[in-house]
Parts: C-alpha cells; structure tokens; sequence
C-alpha cells in the first residue's frame, strides 16, 4: 500500500509540474466508450467551454504534436460524446516542418458570439499566447513576454471574459516569480505585473538569517463576476499561503485566503451571488479544501483527507450547492465532493480501469453537468454526464 501511494504521489508531482513530459511513453490504446475521434495522445492541460449551440468544446495540448488543439463535442443520450477536432497552433506545416511547442496550460473561454479564446504557453519561446477563432479561422496572437530579461512566461495561463467581452489572461512568470495579467484592448494585448510578492524570512537557527525569495503566480485561476471584478486565486510559494487578487481593470487589492502550513496549489473558483467559493489542495497534507466567502473573510473546510487527494479542482455551483472534482491520487481517479446541508460527501467518479483525474473541467449543459478529464493510461480525453 505504502509502494502505491508514493507512485501515486510521483506520478502527480511530475504531471503538476511538467504535464507529464518526463512519464515513460506507452502504447496509445483509446478506449472505445471514451472520447471517439482522439487517436493519437490528446487531452493534457484540458479546457472545456459551451459553445452558443450547447454543444461541449475542449481546447487541449497535443502531446504526440506538441501543438494546441480544439475540439467541438456532439453529446449522445448516454452522456457520452464524440468530437470534432480543429488544429490550432504548433502543427507541422505543409511541408512537414514543426514550427515548435506550444498549448501547454490550455484556458478557454466562448462568447455568446461563438467566438472561442484560448490562452496557453509557447513554451519554445517562454512566452504567453492567445488563439481567437472568428468566422471559423484562427489567429494566434503573442499575448506577453514576462518582465524578464529572457522570456520565462506563460506558466497556468487562465482565461476569462470581461464584460465587454475581451480576454483576461493571468499567467506565471516563472522567470521573475510575479504573477502577471495581459488584457485585450480590442486590437492588441498589454501585459503587467499584477502581484510581485514577499520575500520571507525563516527563524535564524545560528547559521545566520535565510531569506526566501519571493515567488508568486503558480496555480494562477482567474474568475470574471458578471459586474466586471476580478478575481484571480494563485500560490504563493514563498509564504506557502493561497493568495487572491481582487479588483477591476488591472488594479488589485490582494488578500489571503489560507496560509495554514502549506497550501494552495491547484485553485478553481466559483462565484454565487456574493459568495466566492474557492476549492484548492493542502499541499502539506495533501488533502482537499474548500473556502468560501468573501475576500478578507472567508471559512475554510477540509473537504478529503484521504491519501493523496485535492489536486486538479474544478469547483462549480449549481442551484446554491457546491460540488468539486479533484484528483485522487493514491488510486488515480477523478473524485466528486457535493456540498448539501452543510456537509461534504464524496464519491468516485471514474478512474478503476485506468489512471485519470487529471486536469478535471466541468461544465453545464441546460439541467446537465458533464465532468472531463485527461486520461492518462489512454491517452485521450474522458468526458461524461455526471450523475
């Protein structure tokens, strides 16, 4: 049991922080119930949006391409779906020629327009993009640089929709440790530090003070209220604290919103009425938490304590009751919590015959709730209804 939950915990270490670049390669074997039409290793960094027609579409990297790729979804009455796949960015070209990596961090978001937005790293040239489909035609645009002297950018890019209908990116400059937000203006992007952070002194145990420096930005989610705040949750590795920016056109009043130990990685946030509700992992602990309130004042409640879990949360509310899906990663499944009554319950939602959970996106679709996944022993994309 032991041997298990520490491949487990490497296992999520190593997708957390590479997107699984370093996992030994295995022979890519779709399953026939999931995700027809991904045949070759599609579906990290995974993204899900609804388009105008309430049809499912997921922006995803490419990992047998190194590319960033967009797929529109057709769901059948069990839940189930099969997918329209679109090449975005970093394909090889006519002649062959691989143009570089890019559509790691995958975000998406659609406007009520049609008109599908996908921020993602170049990681070739540790820059931050943004992708635009119009009239079915993509443009994808360099959306900033960092404010390094080389650019080291682009780490989990999160997009959202302003009220006017442009793009919000908040992103990690790996390169300086800030977190960093480049906006739309209609013609062009702009980009700025949005929080540097703190440098952190440990207790001086004789061999002279240490200072950490600080580093802000990792884990970035970005949430747009519909009267145009901002709120954007993001770790703060220096303090081991999760942090939130709250504000309007780029200016932002910065809370914390737990600092207990180590937490905050893997954020999602989720906005109902004036209640923010926030669900990310205690990375200490390795647990699954929820807070919710408002910024300066929020509970916290620990939602999993099981073995290994609370990675990749995708938080949503629906009809005033929360529910998340996260990653376990002691058995490798994608985990529901629902919140009714003032208690949590749990359940597995899938992952007993493979390894999945990994980057959860949940979407809804009229009186329905579908829940998607990358799955890893596949190598394709899992999406359901969920029950």
């Amino acid at each position: 049991m032991r041997a298990r939950a520490l491949i487990a915990s490497l296992a999520l270490l190593t997708l957390g922080l590479q997107g699984c670049e370093s996992c030994n390669d295995q022979a890519i074997v779709p399953k026939e119930d999931e995700a027809p039409g991904f045949t070759n290793d599609a579906g990290s960094w995974l993204s899900m949006a609804v388009t105008p027609e309430a049809q499912p579409a997921i922006a995803y990297y490419d990992r047998s391409m190194d590319a960033l790729g967009y797929a529109v979804g057709t769901v059948a009455k069990d839940g189930s779906a099969t997918w329209e796949r679109e090449e975005v960015d970093s394909y090889p070209d006519e002649n062959g020629l691989n143009p570089g990596d890019a559509g790691r961090y995958a975000s998406m978001a659609i406007d009520s327009r049609g008109q599908v937005w996908i921020a993602y790293q170049d990681s070739s040239n540790g820059t931050l993009k943004v992708a635009h489909r119009a009239d079915g035609t993509w443009d994808a645009k360099l959306a900033d640089v960092g404010g390094g002297s080389k650019p080291n950018s682009g780490y989990w890019a999160s997009l959202a929709l302003d009220t006017s209908g442009n793009p919000v990116v908040a992103h990690y400059d790996q390169g300086m440790g800030t977190l960093r937000v480049a906006r739309w203006n209609g013609s062009a992007f702009t980009g700025a530090v949005a929080h540097e952070g703190e440098d952190r002194g440990l207790p001086d145990t004789g061999a002279g003070e240490v200072v950490v420096d600080a580093n802000v930005g990792e884990y970035a989610k970005v949430y747009i209220h519909t009267d145009g705040t901002e709120y954007i949750a993001f770790y703060d590795q220096a303090w081991g604290a999760l942090r939130l920016a709250t504000g309007k056109g780029g200016t932002y009043e910065i809370t914390t919103v737990d600092e207990t130990g180590d937490v905050g990685q893997w954020p999602s946030i989720a906005v109902d009425g004036s209640t923010v509700w926030i669900a990310y992992h205690d990375v200490a602990n390795a647990d699954l938490k929820v807070a919710r309130g408002t910024p300066g004042a929020f509970e916290v409640e620990t939602v999993d304590t099981g073995d290994h879990v609370g990675a990749d949360t995708a938080i949503f509310v629906d009809s005033g009751k929360a529910g998340v899906l996260y990653y376990d990663g002691f058995n490798n499944d994608m985990k529901l919590a629902r919140r009714g009554d003032g208690a949590w319950t749990t359940e597995t939602v899938t992952g007993s015959q493979g390894a999945l959970g990994f980057h959860n996106e949940s979407v809804r679709i009229g009186e329905q709730r579908f829940a998607g996944c990358y799955d890893y022993t596949s190598r394709s994309v899992f999406f359901s209804a969920l029950p």
